[in-house]
Protein backbone atom coordinates (compact mmCIF):
# COMPACT_ATOMS: atom_id res chain seq x y z
CA UNK A 1 0.00 0.00 0.00
CA UNK A 2 2.79 2.45 0.95
CA UNK A 3 4.72 1.63 -2.21
CA UNK A 4 1.70 2.38 -4.38
CA UNK A 5 1.16 5.68 -2.62
CA UNK A 6 4.82 6.59 -3.11
CA UNK A 7 4.63 5.63 -6.78
CA UNK A 8 1.51 7.73 -7.32
CA UNK A 9 3.02 10.74 -5.50
CA UNK A 10 6.31 10.51 -7.40
CA UNK A 11 4.36 10.52 -10.66
CA UNK A 12 1.75 13.16 -9.85
CA UNK A 13 3.86 15.67 -7.89
CA UNK A 14 6.18 16.66 -10.79
CA UNK A 15 3.17 17.09 -13.07
CA UNK A 16 1.51 19.33 -10.49
CA UNK A 17 4.62 21.47 -10.14
CA UNK A 18 4.98 21.91 -13.89
CA UNK A 19 1.33 22.94 -14.17
CA UNK A 20 1.79 25.81 -11.67
CA UNK A 21 4.61 27.37 -13.69
CA UNK A 22 7.43 26.25 -11.38
CA UNK A 23 10.76 25.83 -13.13
CA UNK A 24 14.15 24.90 -11.70
CA UNK A 25 16.66 27.75 -11.40
CA UNK A 26 19.30 25.93 -13.44
CA UNK A 27 17.09 24.63 -16.24
CA UNK A 28 18.99 24.37 -19.52
CA UNK A 29 16.30 26.14 -21.55
CA UNK A 30 16.44 29.33 -19.48
CA UNK A 31 20.04 29.36 -18.29
CA UNK A 32 22.04 28.22 -21.29
CA UNK A 33 22.98 31.79 -22.24
CA UNK A 34 23.44 32.70 -18.57
CA UNK A 35 25.82 29.78 -18.05
CA UNK A 36 27.94 30.94 -20.98
CA UNK A 37 28.04 34.46 -19.52
CA UNK A 38 29.06 33.07 -16.11
CA UNK A 39 32.02 31.28 -17.70
CA UNK A 40 33.11 34.64 -19.15
CA UNK A 41 33.62 36.13 -15.66
CA UNK A 42 37.22 36.43 -14.50
CA UNK A 43 37.58 36.42 -10.73
CA UNK A 44 40.23 38.92 -9.65
CA UNK A 45 42.69 37.80 -6.95
CA UNK A 46 41.41 38.22 -3.39
CA UNK A 47 43.85 38.90 -0.54
CA UNK A 48 44.39 36.69 2.54
CA UNK A 49 43.88 32.95 2.92
CA UNK A 50 40.10 33.27 3.35
CA UNK A 51 40.02 35.36 0.17
CA UNK A 52 41.95 32.71 -1.73
CA UNK A 53 39.42 30.11 -0.65
CA UNK A 54 36.57 32.33 -1.86
CA UNK A 55 38.37 33.08 -5.14
CA UNK A 56 38.92 29.39 -5.87
CA UNK A 57 35.33 28.53 -4.97
CA UNK A 58 33.96 31.27 -7.22
CA UNK A 59 36.12 30.14 -10.14
CA UNK A 60 34.94 26.56 -9.71
CA UNK A 61 31.28 27.63 -9.47
CA UNK A 62 31.29 30.02 -12.41
CA UNK A 63 33.10 27.63 -14.75
CA UNK A 64 32.80 24.12 -13.28
CA UNK A 65 33.97 22.33 -16.42
CA UNK A 66 37.00 24.61 -16.83
CA UNK A 67 36.14 25.36 -20.45
CA UNK A 68 38.23 28.17 -21.94
CA UNK A 69 36.14 31.29 -22.46
CA UNK A 70 36.74 34.87 -23.50
CA UNK A 71 36.90 37.07 -20.38
CA UNK A 72 34.14 39.66 -20.87
CA UNK A 73 33.64 40.50 -17.19
CA UNK A 74 35.80 40.95 -14.10
CA UNK A 75 34.52 40.17 -10.63
CA UNK A 76 36.35 42.03 -7.86
CA UNK A 77 35.73 41.06 -4.25
CA UNK A 78 36.96 42.79 -1.09
CA UNK A 79 36.67 40.85 2.16
CA UNK A 80 36.63 42.11 5.72
CA UNK A 81 36.75 39.84 8.72
CA UNK A 82 36.08 40.49 12.40
CA UNK A 83 36.19 38.36 15.54
CA UNK A 84 34.23 38.88 18.74
CA UNK A 85 33.97 37.02 22.03
CA UNK A 86 30.32 36.34 22.70
CA UNK A 87 30.56 34.03 25.71
CA UNK A 88 32.67 35.49 28.50
CA UNK A 89 33.26 33.89 31.90
CA UNK A 90 33.39 35.89 35.13
CA UNK A 91 37.21 35.68 34.97
CA UNK A 92 37.10 37.51 31.63
CA UNK A 93 38.01 34.50 29.49
CA UNK A 94 36.12 33.96 26.27
CA UNK A 95 34.29 30.68 25.73
CA UNK A 96 32.55 31.39 22.43
CA UNK A 97 33.79 33.32 19.43
CA UNK A 98 31.86 34.92 16.59
CA UNK A 99 33.44 35.30 13.16
CA UNK A 100 31.90 37.87 10.82
CA UNK A 101 32.87 37.89 7.16
CA UNK A 102 31.66 40.61 4.78
CA UNK A 103 32.27 40.57 1.03
CA UNK A 104 31.77 43.60 -1.18
CA UNK A 105 31.74 42.62 -4.82
CA UNK A 106 31.64 44.43 -8.13
CA UNK A 107 31.08 43.04 -11.63
CA UNK A 108 32.60 45.12 -14.43
CA UNK A 109 32.23 44.78 -18.20
CA UNK A 110 35.78 44.68 -19.60
CA UNK A 111 34.89 46.25 -22.98
CA UNK A 112 33.07 49.30 -21.62
CA UNK A 113 34.55 49.42 -18.10
CA UNK A 114 30.96 49.83 -16.90
CA UNK A 115 30.00 48.52 -13.48
CA UNK A 116 27.14 46.07 -14.07
CA UNK A 117 26.42 44.94 -10.53
CA UNK A 118 27.59 45.64 -7.00
CA UNK A 119 26.61 44.06 -3.76
CA UNK A 120 27.51 43.24 -0.19
CA UNK A 121 27.16 39.78 1.33
CA UNK A 122 27.58 39.08 5.04
CA UNK A 123 27.98 35.80 6.84
CA UNK A 124 28.47 35.04 10.51
CA UNK A 125 29.39 31.86 12.32
CA UNK A 126 30.47 30.96 15.81
CA UNK A 127 32.98 28.56 17.32
CA UNK A 128 34.10 27.33 20.74
CA UNK A 129 37.18 28.85 22.35
CA UNK A 130 39.08 26.01 24.01
CA UNK A 131 41.91 26.01 26.54
CA UNK A 132 43.99 24.27 23.86
CA UNK A 133 45.01 27.00 21.40
CA UNK A 134 45.27 24.61 18.46
CA UNK A 135 41.66 23.47 18.91
CA UNK A 136 40.53 27.08 18.86
CA UNK A 137 42.47 27.81 15.66
CA UNK A 138 40.96 24.75 13.95
CA UNK A 139 37.44 25.72 15.10
CA UNK A 140 37.96 29.31 13.88
CA UNK A 141 39.21 28.06 10.50
CA UNK A 142 36.15 25.80 10.20
CA UNK A 143 33.88 28.77 10.93
CA UNK A 144 35.72 30.79 8.26
CA UNK A 145 35.31 27.95 5.75
CA UNK A 146 31.55 27.82 6.42
CA UNK A 147 31.29 31.61 6.01
CA UNK A 148 33.23 31.49 2.73
CA UNK A 149 30.92 28.78 1.40
CA UNK A 150 27.81 30.77 2.30
CA UNK A 151 29.19 33.92 0.68
CA UNK A 152 30.25 32.00 -2.43
CA UNK A 153 26.76 30.53 -2.88
CA UNK A 154 25.10 33.92 -2.45
CA UNK A 155 27.39 35.70 -4.93
CA UNK A 156 26.98 32.93 -7.53
CA UNK A 157 23.19 33.02 -7.11
CA UNK A 158 23.09 36.79 -7.53
CA UNK A 159 25.35 36.66 -10.60
CA UNK A 160 23.30 33.83 -12.13
CA UNK A 161 20.06 35.75 -11.70
CA UNK A 162 21.68 38.91 -13.05
CA UNK A 163 22.99 37.15 -16.17
CA UNK A 164 19.63 35.47 -16.77
CA UNK A 165 17.73 38.77 -16.60
CA UNK A 166 20.44 40.52 -18.63
CA UNK A 167 20.13 37.92 -21.38
CA UNK A 168 16.32 38.02 -21.32
CA UNK A 169 16.36 41.83 -21.58
CA UNK A 170 18.78 41.81 -24.53
CA UNK A 171 16.81 39.21 -26.52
Amino acid sequence: MNRRLLLVLSTVLPLGLSACGWEPLYADRETAAGAVALREIKVAPIAERVGQQLEFGLRQSLNPSGEPAKQRYVLSVALSQSLQNSGIQSQGLGTRGDLHLTASYRLVDVATNKVLQTGVVHSSDSFDIQANGYSTVVAQNDAARRDVEEIRREIVTRLTLFMQTKDLASS
